[in-house]
């Protein structure tokens, strides 16, 4: 158990190249003075950790100390992050680095933790694919990701509401979210999202991309996601809905009005949800069926009325 915390911690300075006890202590889940003495057990067995005092101070490997994963290549190290995510490595076109990767990762193992790790493998599987859908081509995907890793500003030729434009943009990273690809990036200064599925075409330029310093992808989606899931609500809709589509109902409000819906019930149930589109509210209920009825507004309820009158008659 220590010798797996004492590598953790050896890792964790690697990566981060300085890290507080305060940091690395929660990072462990231990004790600052657990740490200490981890650090102390790895100075005396010939690890190069320094200690640095102040407010700006912390532990890290001196002189450029690393550990290695012996036949483990540059840019199958690169493809590493992908291990269980097979799929998307091979879109962007690591396939077969990340495979020969983990051949070496795997035969580098002893024999305990080889089975070990065949025992994951057996028990949890990652796929970041929807259910009933498949993935939305994204043809300029493997131009992007080299784009990204060249920190090379674009050209990038964009479809959205049915219209095309062309627009320069520094791209900083691409986000898998929900079997989706979305781009980062930089226009005129201020962050922007692109759907990878949307973009026709890239042409790379000579200009290198201005990377902000200190730019976190992770965080900064993260931010993104949050925006975009605060949007303003257009039209609050009271309904009496089965148990049934309950579930199905807390798919089509937006994130900040799902708490409102129960995913079970005994029977019928009358709520309040938002939605940030009267269109969209429209199509949500009429994507319901009989399994709901529309209370209030009164006006809305009559638009929804006439939508089904519509539909009916082209059956009639």
């Amino acid at each position: 158990m220590r010798a797996s915390r004492m590598m953790s911690l050896l890792l964790h300075l690697q990566v981060r190249g300085q890290a507080s006890a305060r940091d690395l202590a929660r990072l462990l889940e231990v004790s600052e003075r657990t740490v200490q003495r981890d650090v102390e057990a790895l100075v005396a067995s010939g690890v190069p950790v320094r200690a640095a005092r102040g407010p700006a101070g912390g532990y890290r490997l001196d002189g450029g100390y690393r550990t290695r994963l012996t036949g483990v290549g540059l840019d199958e190290a690169g493809a590493l992050a992908f291990l269980g995510l097979a799929g998307p490595a091979q879109q962007l076109g690591l396939g077969e680095m990340l495979e020969g990767a983990r051949m070496k990762v795997w035969a580098s193992l002893t024999g305990e933790a080889r089975q070990r790790a065949g025992r994951s493998a057996e028990r949890f599987h990652l796929d970041p694919t929807r259910w009933y859908t498949t993935a939305e081509p994204v043809p300029c995907l493997a131009e992007l990701a080299a784009a990204v890793w060249a920190d090379r500003r674009v050209r990038l030729t964009y479809v959205r509401d049915g219209r095309e434009s062309v627009r320069e943009i520094d791209p900083l990273g691409l986000v898998l979210a929900a079997g989706d690809w979305y781009l980062v990036a930089l226009r005129d200064g201020g962050r922007r999202t692109y759907r990878v599925s949307r973009v026709r075409a890239v042409e790379p330029l000579e200009t290198p991309a201005a990377r902000p310093d200190g730019f976190d992808l992770a965080e900064t989606w993260a931010l993104s996601r949050r925006e975009l899931e605060r949007e303003t609500t257009a039209v609050e809709v009271t309904v009496r809905v089965s148990a049934w589509a309950l579930p199905r109902l807390r798919r089509l409000v937006p994130v900040h009005g799902q708490d409102r819906v129960p995913l079970t019930a005994d029977g019928d149930v009358e709520l309040t949800v938002p939605f940030e589109d009267g269109l969209w509210a429209v199509s949500a209920m009429l994507g319901l069926g009989s399994h709901v009825e529309v209370l209030a507004p009164a006006a809305f309820r009559e638009r929804v009325a006439a939508e089904l009158r519509a539909a009916a008659a082209r059956y009639a």
